[in-house]
């Protein structure tokens, strides 16, 4: 977890968030893995490398699935399509310059964001670009994309809603941010005409799409302590609709669900992360700052079980595959966790750089990166 210091502050600061944020992995080694009689195997059907990896760079460079494509981008500008069967390059793009925040996909176009604050569009037939678009600083998350608009998030707090043929600006907000904050941004959600997203203050925020007017906003995480470094609370996470509730988390803060009309608290559960969540029909997941991973019921906000094996191990956010939870893990290991229980249901070692993003799960197949460029398609074996 890194930091962002605003240039105001003292270099000594800096130090001490930076020291602050790798605490955990200095006073708490990570948990050593107990053994796992594996309920079933996996089978990766092709691997690939997809450019530079992240390594311990922060970057938002997630995998997407388009129709028959599974899309990627690496931290030098490299774009890539693969086929989803084959693992063949169907096609491939340098943009020339570093990306940070995407990859996005959906109307039959691709979007990312760069360091060098631009948004870029493209075709995702052929790779060929749309149009380029630069916004006021780098963007760290993957942008939304409608049918219409592409809704983008740069680090500086503001959000850029572009018309998805030209790159236009249909409406722009700017949120003032606080002097520190964890260096990320909640990736706007576009669903059923609003634009929902996280921010530095705590907060989650609901637009209207079309216009661009604040409906309503809900405090996530509210600041506590005496220091910049204590009252940090951003909203980080990708918010996630389930029906008509919104469920979102914040760092040094807690799990919410909400009412999407009007923003008003079902309940609350005290939390803190920075990865985003997963939610199915009974429960909210989340991996919390620590490692550990906890399971909420959705409809009341009770913990309903709690697996610690993961702690400091710096697992990446959980995803599902059937009755199963899948998280990666910084020695490269996937594991899989009973939904249900929490309890372990299988292991395997797949990686031996680590894996730097939360899985992608389409149909029966997973979607892994790991920290220096590698993508693994895998399914699960159910025969030993």
């Amino acid at each position: 977890m890194t930091f962002n210091v605003k240039s105001k502050l003292l270099t000594s600061l800096a130090a001490c968030v930076l020291l602050a944020a790798c605490s955990d992995e200095i006073v708490n080694p990570p948990t050593e893995l107990q053994d796992v009689d594996s309920k079933f195997e996996i089978d990766v059907r092709w691997s690939e490398s997809v450019g530079e990896g992240a390594d311990e760079k922060f970057n938002d460079l997630t995998p997407a699935v388009w129709d028959n494509y599974v899309l990627t981008a690496d931290i030098k500008g490299l774009v890539t399509a693969f086929d989803r069967e084959s693992g063949d390059i169907v096609w491939e793009v340098d943009l020339k310059e570093p990306l940070s925040g995407g990859i996005s996909a959906n109307a039959g176009l691709v979007a990312v964001g760069s360091k060098k604050a631009n948004v870029i569009v493209l075709n995702v037939e052929d790779g060929s670009e749309v149009w380029r678009k630069e916004v006021s600083s780098e963007v760290l998350a993957k942008p939304a994309i409608d049918g219409t608009m592409i809704v983008v998030r740069t680090a500086d707090g503001k959000i850029f809603a572009l018309d998805s043929n030209d790159g236009s600006q249909e409406w722009f907000y700017d949120r003032v941010i606080p002097n520190l904050t964890i260096r990320g941004t909640s990736a706007p959600l576009i669903t059923n005409g609003v634009v929902l997203t996280g921010f530095a203050n705590g907060k989650i925020a609901a637009f209207n799409l079309g216009s661009g007017d604040l409906m309503w906003e809900q405090r996530v995480s509210s600041p506590r302590g005496s220091s910049d470094i204590s009252r940090i609370v951003d909203v980080d996470t990708t918010p996630v609709v389930f029906g008509n509730v919104l469920y979102g988390a914040g760092y040094n803060g807690y799990a919410i669900a909400m009412d999407l009309t009007n923003g008003r608290y079902l309940w609350r559960q005290e939390l803190s992360t920075v990865k985003d969540l997963y939610v199915d029909s009974l429960r909210v997941y989340a991996v919390t700052t620590d490692g550990t991973i906890v399971a909420i019921s959705r409809t009341t906000g009770d913990v309903a079980w709690k697996q610690e094996g993961l702690k400091y191990r710096r697992p990446t956010a959980a995803a599902a595959l059937g009755d199963e939870l899948i998280v990666g893990d910084f020695e490269g290991y996937v594991h899989f966790l009973d939904k249900s229980s929490g309890e372990f249901v299988a292991r395997d070692h797949l990686d031996s750089y680590g894996f730097a993003h939360k899985p992608v799960v389409t149909d029966d197949e997973v979607i892994l990166t790991s920290r220096f460029g590698f993508m693994y398609v895998f399914n699960k074996v159910e025969d030993k």
